[in-house]
């Protein structure tokens, strides 16, 4: 079946001497895998920079159930905006939410709702001139909502947050299962949407603990490089 798309750039690996296998979340047929040849030789007709994290591309591909790599016939830059201010920055954390979604997104199965909120993360991320420290966390707890375990709010104001229950609670259970006190706080601030300076070592626990609220709601971010956000999320 052939099929026109916009899609997203999450990663690709090298295959070959010239090939590319690449992950494009489309908005027609959800999380796809392709292989992408010749785009490594001196002289391509598809050039590689469009399958970096979080190009937004229009697609002509091809899909066939039976194969596990699909094929792509055209393909091209929909948005042209590069990650120009601050784009260590921004290209790390490009990184970190292309892992995330190759990790948590469900191979050929389409979602418009989480298609249109990883493409409004997107052009968040292009077009913020200064970058919000807290973007990858406010991220993380976003994108729980559409996978089913987003915090709840209706006990906002006890002063624990329980990981695995995923609520607000009185009393602490074990520093496993529950945030410190004063990392709830910022947590809250945060479901609040309130723009809340965190200092770097809370941030850096934070984000490390919403990763084990994921594993916890059957969602493991294994192989997320970690190291790469944090470093970037140091001001």
């Amino acid at each position: 079946m052939k099929y026109q798309s916009r899609a997203i750039a999450l990663t690709y690996i090298k295959q070959g001497e010239s090939s590319i296998i690449s992950k494009l979340f489309t908005e027609k047929m959800g999380l796809q895998t392709f292989i992408v040849k010749g785009v490594r030789s001196k002289n391509p007709k598809k050039k590689i920079s469009y399958f970096e994290p979080l190009k937004i591309l229009n697609i002509n591909a091809t899909f066939n159930k039976k194969n596990n790599l699909q094929y792509l016939s055209e393909i091209s830059l929909l948005n042209n905006a590069e990650l120009s201010a601050k784009k260590i920055q921004k290209s790390f954390i490009a990184f970190f939410i292309a892992e995330i979604g190759k990790n948590v997104l469900q191979e050929g199965e389409q979602n418009i709702d989480l298609f249109n909120f990883m493409m409004q993360t997107t052009n968040t991320l292009y077009n913020q001139n200064k970058i919000d420290g807290n973007f990858p966390l406010k991220f993380l707890i976003n994108l729980s909502k559409f996978l089913g375990f987003y915090p709840s709010t209706k006990e906002i104001e006890n002063p624990f947050f329980n990981l695995e229950q995923g609520r607000f609670v009185r009393e602490k259970s074990s520093s496993i299962t529950c945030l410190k006190k004063n990392t709830s706080n910022y947590l809250r601030a945060l479901l609040k949407g309130k723009n809340e300076f965190i200092p770097h070592e809370e941030k850096e626990y934070l984000l490390k603990k919403i990763m084990t609220y994921y594993k916890l709601h059957y969602y493991d971010l294994k192989g997320v490089t970690s190291h790469l956000i944090i470093a970037s999320l140091r001001k």
